[in-house]
């Protein structure tokens, strides 16, 4: 089977053996992916546009409010409220999953058993368990991958990326990551409110147990709340800390320990530290980083260093710090780096987070966020999580076997555990 062999052409060759078509080694620059977008409002009408070009065939949103919507953008659009129904069309290439992080696994290792290509929303997924299986599903069943990290995309990051590999400030031992996203502040009111009209609730929770409606869950507030997203830590760690990750070549660590805040059972935790140790790779050291979020801010910082730099990403070496944010950077002290001169370009400028991963469905390779290294990555963010929810317990992780040794109790939050009828 060629290259030059047209999309109908393979298609109709193919259409009784394969469930599905091998997008990546058939379809040509100029043909368009068929994409089916699941959760089609907030990051989702973002993600819409990132693939306007295409043939959005199918939107899925279990909002019929928001359905409603998208469909006046994409009027040829076929509209489903469960996504599973939308993957039993033979005509789908690529599937964007743009819900709620409790259920991102479930959407996405469905689309990617199904043979679909697949962009996600960052976090990867809402557990440690569902991260890995979708890591795994990729992996398996050979499709090209994205996470909606879209700041791994930017100029800034790959310039950052150049001057701490080139050692700018020197060998880099330490890494400080924070953010002043503010989450866990929402009041809970009164449990089995009224739901908004058109609003299935049932396909909203898919694959967790039920529980009473209250009006803060949906649509905008769910990140709040531990049973469906993880706060600040899962929203902005794999914007922050993938640069981290990305600069010092990172993927386990070793250790993870919840130092500040006291869980509730529900709501998310506003003020939280954690500190993450990683083993040396090949002649790098190893690394500690420290997470800070809500009222926590490295000591290194200056109040008026702090009140510039409200969310980012300090690097620490034996020759001075490098801090930077989405879209900039600075290494410091100033009169130390007033002569500094940024190594040459290694690191090409990205064609846009979303095309990147169109490109490489049409015509093989890796998106750069794909989920070999989005995988790892979002692990990372979400075992502080579980050390936080432990009562700050240190979790000695062992990555290969998913588990915290000598700590049995720490898998109900590492491990999803569904309702019956519900699986990855």
């Amino acid at each position: 089977m060629t290259n030059q062999m047209n999309r109908r052409t393979f298609l109709g060759a193919t259409s009784t053996a394969l469930a599905f078509p091998y997008v990546g080694q058939v379809l040509g620059a100029n043909d368009k992916l068929n994409v089916g977008v699941v959760g089609v409002a907030g990051r989702g009408a973002g993600n819409l546009k990132g693939v306007a070009n295409e043939n959005v065939v199918a939107l899925c949103d279990v909002d019929a409010k928001n359905l409603a919507g998208a469909a006046k953008q994409f009027p040829q659009a076929a509209k489903y409220a469960d996504f599973r129904k939308m993957l039993e069309r033979k005509d789908l290439d690529a599937v964007v999953c743009s819900t709620p992080d409790h259920t991102h696994a479930i959407v996405g290792v469905s689309a990617l058993k199904s043979g679909r290509h697949l962009y996600c929303e960052k976090p990867l997924a809402h557990t440690v368990s569902e991260v890995r299986a979708m890591t795994d599903a990729a992996v398996k069943h050979k499709r090209v991958t994205q996470m909606g990290n879209q700041i791994h995309s930017g100029k800034n990051y790959r310039r950052v990326v150049e001057a701490i590999r080139s050692e700018a400030v020197g060998p880099v031992t330490e890494v400080h990551v924070w953010s002043a996203a503010s989450y866990g502040k929402v009041n809970l009111s009164a449990e089995d409110a009224p739901l908004p009209p058109g609003f299935d609730y049932d396909l909203w929770l898919g694959p967790l147990p039920y529980k009473p409606f209250r009006k803060e869950y949906a649509p905008f507030h769910w990140r709040n709340f531990w049973e469906f997203g993880g706060g600040t830590l899962a929203d902005f760690w794999c914007h922050y800390a993938d640069l981290a990750h990305w600069a010092l070549d990172l993927t386990h660590p070793l250790t993870v320990h919840s130092q500040v805040g006291e869980a509730r059972p529900e709501r998310v935790t506003f003020t939280m530290r954690v500190e993450l140790t990683y083993p040396a790779r090949g002649k790098k050291p190893p690394v500690k980083l420290i997470w800070y979020q809500g009222n926590e801010r490295p000591k290194g910082l200056t109040e008026a260093q702090a009140k510039q730099w409200r969310s980012g990403v300090m690097f620490v070496g034996d020759k001075g710090r490098l801090i930077s944010n989405y879209n900039r950077h600075e290494l410091w002290p100033a009169d130390q780096f007033k002569n500094y001169q940024a190594p040459p370009v290694t690191i090409p400028d990205s064609i846009g987070h979303h095309a990147e991963w169109i490109k490489a469905c049409k015509e093989g390779g890796r998106a750069a966020s794909d989920f070999r290294y989005a995988g790892p990555l979002t692990e990372c963010g979400l075992l502080g999580i579980v050390s936080h929810r432990l009562g700050n317990k240190k979790l000695d992780w062992d990555w290969k076997a998913m588990k915290a040794k000598g700590m049995p109790e720490a898998d109900r939050f590492i491990r999803h555990k569904y309702r019956p009828g519900w699986s990855l």
